[in-house]
């Protein structure tokens, strides 16, 4: 039990981390790829809470300042609904294979779904919560690098994983 909070406390200082780190850089984040592989090494509940506790202090302490009340939620639901999808993307990797090619897929629409939910929470935060498609539509074009992004980061991250995956398998064989 204390060696699995320690690795999501770890796997939480990583995401902050590089958080803030490529905080300088528009659209481009590692927090929502380190959630995802959390959910894959730890499960999807572990996921979750790393996802979003993750996102929860980078986005409280952004240097910033912190998002409004509405897209705060929405940036921590999805970012646990991220970390949990890492361990779906797992069960799916084993049983279909191209483990690269699918965690490239869930980047891309896991990284929709977060925009669209961080934009619907602005709408939400300036009155347009029924209205809120010129709002989502105006973010849009901010959301292409950042899916564009966290495809490619997914897709590196997910071959680094499966390698080292298939080397510790193959070592144990012997």
């Amino acid at each position: 039990m204390v060696g699995h909070l320690s690795k999501m406390a770890v796997l939480i200082a990583l995401a902050l981390a590089l958080g803030y780190i490529l905080a300088v850089v528009p659209n481009v984040e590692a927090i929502s790829a380190v959630s995802f592989f959390s959910g894959y090494l730890l499960g999807g509940r572990s996921g979750a809470v790393v996802g979003g506790l993750s996102m929860l202090l980078f986005s409280i302490f952004n240097p910033l300042g912190p998002p409004v009340p509405a897209v705060l939620a929405a940036q921590v639901l999805v970012m646990a609904v991220i970390g949990s999808s890492g361990h779906i993307w797992r069960i799916l990797a084993v049983a279909l294979g191209k483990a690269e090619l699918l965690a490239m897929a869930f980047g891309a629409l896991l990284t929709f779904l977060y925009s669209i939910a961080a934009d619907y929470g602005f709408a939400v935060a300036i009155g347009r919560w029924r209205d809120p498609l010129p709002v989502i539509a105006a973010g849009l074009p901010f959301s292409v690098l950042h899916i564009v992004s966290n495809t490619l980061i997914f897709g590196g991250v997910s071959t680094f994983i499966v390698r080292k995956y298939r080397l510790r398998t193959e070592n144990e064989d012997r």
